[in-house]
């Protein structure tokens, strides 16, 4: 009914509004048997359809509202993260025939779909993959209280893909299981480029946190406490006693227990992450590449998972060359959905 309903509205803002003028539009998303669904997208979908194009897409992060202690006590209860976000999307008029759906050829959502040579100005994508087991957990995933929009510090050595990578295996992760990293590299004879988006993930980045030195002898005894402090929480890390898991933990000492595990012989594998690829190393023409290559891991995952095992897949909408907004987040999703349909692998989270 919502749907019929918003494409009378949808319908309605063509008719009025002039060539080239826009419309705003601020919508949340909904679950259903603790499943996600992505209204937002589907709306934006709708608008595109019709004859709109995408201008942007901003993520408005939101606290506190008036179902947040019932939303506290659902989420711990039935395992999934409250909805602390909703979407602004500006949409510009065009005419129909420029609109550009961003659909993939319909052979590419195949499995089993024969190997993509690339054209040229086209990349080659390789996954590299490796299998590790997942780390123990000393308290219950599901019990820490987690929204939809996590936040990272930037740290002077580790990338946000990685510390990223890193908190999905925490959350997501299952005791006695395996989980696969799978990385994927953009191969091609060009200069490296960027996007006009910014670049997020730079590893010169330094830390965010530093402590202040005034000179004095307390200052430095401040410093050495808080160093210490630091060492302890990490050994404790380390040996499995405390958590940090939390939206705006800091992941770094859980990253490094992450890459040190071995493989479990015989265990289930429940956890599959594909980190994504920073925005400022895309042009337009690598994205169908890309969006291919996500395909096929997403046929693969659905065949290897254990049951109720996760396919995670990162993200990250780019602004070409040319000014054009791609949102990646959607339309991978479309894509999932179109390659192994709604029933074969069920959307669980959506993460800004």
């Amino acid at each position: 009914e919502f749907r019929r309903e918003m494409e009378k509205v949808i319908a309605t803002s063509w008719r009025l509004l002039r060539m080239g003028r826009y419309v705003t539009l601020g919508i949340g998303d909904n679950r259903a048997e603790c499943f996600y669904i992505p209204v937002s997208f589907q709306l934006i979908r709708s608008y595109i359809a019709f004859g709109f194009v995408l201008d942007e897409l901003i993520v408005k992060r939101q606290r506190y509202c008036q179902a947040f202690g019932l939303g506290t006590y659902l989420c711990v209860q039935f395992d999934f993260l409250m909805f602390t976000h909703e979407f602004i999307a500006t949409l510009r008029k065009v005419p129909r025939h420029e609109v550009d759906l961003m659909y993939l050829p319909d052979e590419c959502y195949a499995e089993h779909h024969a190997e993509h040579h690339a054209e040229p100005g086209e990349v080659a994508v390789v996954a590299e993959r490796v299998l590790r087991e997942v780390p123990l957990s000393p308290i219950e995933r599901k019990s820490v209280v987690m929204g939809s929009v996590w936040s990272f510090d930037r740290h002077h050595r580790y990338t946000f893909p990685q510390l990223c990578m890193s908190r999905m295996v925490e959350r997501f992760g299952r005791d006695n299981s395996n989980w696969e990293h799978v990385d994927l590299i953009l191969t091609s004879n060009e200069p490296a480029v960027a996007s006009m988006s910014s670049d997020s993930d730079s590893d010169e980045s330094t830390s965010s946190v530093e402590f202040q030195d005034n000179g004095t002898r307390a200052g430095d005894y401040e410093r050495r406490r808080q160093r210490q402090i630091q060492q302890n929480r990490a050994q404790l890390l380390h040996l499995g006693l405390v958590s940090e898991l939390g939206e705006d933990s800091s992941d770094t000492a859980h990253y490094l227990k992450l890459l040190a595990m071995p493989v479990r012989p015989l265990a289930p594998l429940s956890l599959i992450v594909v980190p994504h690829i920073p925005n400022s190393q895309f042009l337009h023409h690598h994205i169908a590449s890309y969006r291919r290559a996500l395909v096929q891991i997403t046929h693969d995952a659905s065949h290897r998972l254990c049951p109720a095992g996760l396919l995670v897949l990162g993200t990250q909408d780019i602004r070409d060359e040319n000014g054009k907004l791609w949102p990646l987040g959607m339309l991978v999703l479309e894509d999932v959905q179109r390659a192994v349909g709604s029933i074969r692998l069920r959307l669980k989270e959506f993460i800004r």
